[in-house]
């Protein structure tokens, strides 16, 4: 917004210079950008934000610094006018996009050059002149705000006036020359065969004032914002009406501003009123706003010592109306044309506003210390990655929405998924159902750049069509480690992401969990294992499917994979540390060597043991495992250790002896055994 200071002092009388009256308006929340001298006046360029359309002119920035300096706003008088009762012929179909709508007829007027004043105080703004009746609406727009536009009256085929919508393949000359396509999305005025302007944004060729025109019809309303708004970005066309219509103007004024105009066009122009009309199709009482606020919390929020007289005159200066004093609160009534005051908390802004930011007391917030402490998830997240980086891996952040292709690739074609409705690209349809087509994405990008060796993790949300979770995922390939010292590097391998899963479990001190092997679409035939605690599952993993391998194009035969589901294992997490002191006394170990059928899986024999009811068992550890011709076909050799152990005394053999051979003992008979 532009101002002219020769020009805003027909409104406001202020004493101090323009850099002194700039950092005013910029600590009451409009910002100077700018200051212009030019010969004899001063220009100010101002950033008036979406929320303060009521400055989009001289009379609204005025009225600031009137509370700003405390001095007088002085409003131009528009003289008593006597509408005749011819009504003029205006009708809205469309009565949501033009609530109201101010027409009057003025016949007999003299189309010619503005006065000198005028001409000079549009150049200061930016217009140019056209003549005295184009003039005076773009002078009365800057100095109100409320944009007004003049028909030609006699080029109104039927003399009438109608607010509708565009029809379908309508089009528009504008005064600009240009042609516009309209369509049913945008509001026009139309006569009754064509449209003859944009409404709120331009008007049209076709009833534009010139130096022949007799009669103009005035016209000033009130249009819907966003309809204005969304014409005027689909035609790409922006005027000083369009913007300060899809800023909404205020509905109030719209007959008593063009009054002001009316005034000067009989001034500079002659004529004489013809017809008028006032059509409204929103009542004033759905505007009204009462606000109550009273003067300790005005303080207490801005941490002043304010009284009621001081906020009294700052809100009668900026146009709101005390509607009742009790003590020390005020119920205000909201002017119409500050729509963006809503709540009590508005009102105390505009207080601080014009006291000053800058003036009000500086002090820190009296902050009470309490001791917060971290939520539970936020410190299990922290252990896991802790866990997972000292094990080697590196964690990576990716995405959450993925394309469907990926999905397919993944070999998760069919999974129930979450879809974005209005998504940016393809690469962004849906919310992903599991982390395995981020890791693999990820993946694939360091073997294409030479990067083979990889161990990676990533925690973070997968979205099912029921719910959201927390999970981890786990990709690992190639070497285990770089050692100078080996020539036969050591590749990663199933029982590498296991371990890990199991060291994540022991940080948790989650004890009650199972392996148990799974058939799953993504994993090799035999390849892939569930993990679950306490009886539910938790997660899965294995080596993962050469047909995955292949759509992704990633040449590596051995790809290990593990998803988690974070929220069941932090449930089942145990928060608090307790010690557990060393045992005091010694251990007796005794090894169990059987041959053992392939599917047996080293925690079914863990649980037998076990469940066997040995006394002072305290853990069974997996030794050895053997593969060769003593074994019997469809067996395997295993070896492990069975540890016992009593915290309050050393244990004899004779007492480890009974317990050991039921073990064994159930071990053949349910597990069908070979004792080696």
């Amino acid at each position: 917004m532009k101002i002219s200071l020769n020009w805003f002092k027909d409104y406001v009388s202020f004493k101090i210079t323009p850099a002194q009256l700039a950092h005013r308006l910029t600590m009451a929340g409009l910002e100077v950008e700018q200051i212009t001298s030019t010969g004899k006046d001063t220009a100010f360029e101002l950033e008036i934000t979406p929320n303060r359309p009521d400055c989009l002119n001289y009379i609204g920035i005025a009225r600031e610094v009137s509370a700003i300096l405390n001095v007088s706003l002085k409003i131009p008088k528009s003289k008593k006018l006597k509408f005749s009762k011819v009504k003029c012929p205006i009708s809205i179909a469309d009565k949501t996009g033009c609530q109201r709508y101010f027409g009057v007829v003025i016949k007999d007027v003299k189309v010619g050059d503005s006065p000198q004043w005028l001409k000079d105080y549009l150049q200061v703004v930016g217009l140019r002149s056209i003549n005295n009746i184009v003039d005076i609406t773009n002078f009365v727009l800057m100095e109100t705000g409320q944009p007004l536009h003049a028909f030609d009256y006699d080029k109104l085929i039927g003399g009438k006036i109608l607010v509708r919508r565009a029809n379908a393949n309508e089009c528009l000359v504008a005064i600009d020359e240009k042609v516009y396509e309209l369509d049913p999305s945008m509001l026009v005025i139309a006569d009754e065969k064509r449209p003859v302007a944009i409404a709120g944004v331009m008007g049209g060729k076709d009833a534009e004032v010139n130096s022949q025109t007799k009669s103009i019809l005035l016209e000033s309303a009130y249009f819907d914002p966003v309809l204005i708004r969304r014409a005027a970005r689909k035609l790409g066309l922006s005027s000083d009406s369009s913007y300060r219509f899809e800023r909404g103007v205020d509905f109030d004024s719209v007959g008593f501003w063009a009054q002001r105009a009316i005034t000067l066009i009989q001034e500079f122009a002659g004529g004489t009123l013809y017809s008028a009309s006032d059509i409204m199709t929103l009542h004033r009482k759905s505007l009204e706003n009462k606000i109550k606020i009273s003067i300790p919390a005005i303080n207490k929020l801005l941490g002043s010592s304010v009284n009621l007289g001081r906020c009294k005159t700052i809100l009668k200066k900026l146009g709101f109306s005390i509607t009742l004093v009790v003590k020390n609160s005020l119920t205000i009534k909201v002017p119409s044309f500050r729509r963006d005051i809503k709540a009590d908390v508005d009102i105390i802004e505009e207080i601080a506003r014009i006291i000053g930011y800058d003036n009000l007391p500086m002090s820190l917030p009296n902050v009470k210390m309490t001791n917060m402490e971290s939520p539970k998830n936020r410190i299990y997240r922290e252990t896991l990655s802790n866990v997972l980086v000292s094990q080697g891996l590196k964690e990576i952040i990716s995405f959450t929405l993925i394309s469907k292709k990926l999905l397919q690739k993944s070999g998760l074609g069919s999974s129930a998924v979450v879809g974005v409705q209005n998504p940016l690209s393809v690469e962004q349809e849906i919310m992903r159902p599991c982390l395995l087509p981020s890791l693999l994405s990820i993946t694939l990008s360091n073997v294409n750049k030479g990067q083979r060796d990889l161990k990676l993790f990533e925690t973070g949300k997968i979205y099912l069509p029921s719910d959201e979770k927390e999970a981890l995922g786990i990709i690992m390939m190639g070497r285990q480690r770089r050692d100078w010292r080996k020539s036969l590097k050591d590749e990663v391998d199933f029982y590498d992401i296991k371990g890990i899963l199991e060291r994540i479990l022991e940080k948790l001190r989650i004890p009650n969990y199972t392996f148990e092997s799974i058939q799953d679409a993504i994993f090799d035939p035999g390849g892939g294992v569930s993990l679950s605690v306490d009886g539910k599952a938790a997660g899965k993993f294995g080596k993962l499917s050469f047909n995955i391998l292949n759509q992704w194009d990633i040449k590596k035969s051995s790809v290990y994979y593990a998803e988690v589901d974070l929220e069941w294992l932090y449930v089942k997490a145990v928060f608090f540390e307790r010690f557990q002191p060393i045992p005091e006394y010694p251990a007796i170990t005794r090894d169990i060597s059987l041959a053992v059928k392939q599917e047996v899986s080293f925690a079914q024999i863990r649980k037998v043991a076990f469940d066997s009811g040995a006394k002072h068992l305290a853990s069974v550890e997996f030794i050895e495992e053997y593969k060769g011709e003593k074994i019997t076909p469809g067996y395997r050799g295993v070896v492990f250790s069975l540890i016992y152990q009593n915290a309050e005394k050393t244990l004899q053999d004779e007492e480890v002896n009974q317990s050991h051979e039921n073990i064994r003992r159930n071990l053949v008979e349910k597990l069908a055994a070979i004792p080696r």
